[in-house]
Formats: structure tokens, sequence, C-alpha cells
């Protein structure tokens, strides 16, 4: 049986500067547990404020989280209850 661990996912810094300004920009994060892919997630619109954007997300203990495409950075942390 595996463990189901409660995380912590916030995204930052999700936009693009043009000549007409700030725009919203699309990102793409992989979920990965050890080497293994274990999912792709896509973030678009603009997120630009200090404290990022977080949502809750689920899934075994030990699993990190990289960009693969588009601007940001994004944290996944155990949520402590």
């Amino acid at each position: 049986m595996q463990i189901i661990q409660r995380y912590m996912m916030t995204i930052h810094d999700v936009f693009t500067i043009t000549d007409v300004g700030i725009c919203g920009a699309e990102t793409e994060i992989r979920v990965l547990d050890g080497a293994a892919e274990v999912e792709r997630v896509k973030f678009s619109g603009k997120c630009q404020s200090e404290g990022g954007y977080s949502r809750s997300y689920h899934g075994t203990h030990g699993l990190t989280v990289v960009v693969v495409k588009g601007p940001g950075r994004v944290v996944l942390e155990p949520f402590a209850a």
C-alpha cells in the first residue's frame, strides 16, 4: 500500500514582458518520482504576485517538480497540517 502525501504546489513569475507591457504566459512542469515522470501540469495566465499561485497536490512521498517549458518557477512542499 502506498502512502499518499499532500503537497502545496506554488508557481511564481508566469508572465512575459512585451512592448505593450506585462502579458500572461503558459508554463509546463513535470512532476517527478525520482527520475520517473508522474505527470505534466500546464499553467496559463499571469501570475506575478509575491506569494505566487498555490494549489493542493496529492501524490506519493518524495515527489519533485521541474519547469520544462515557459517562464516561471515552481515549488512543491509537503503540506504540514
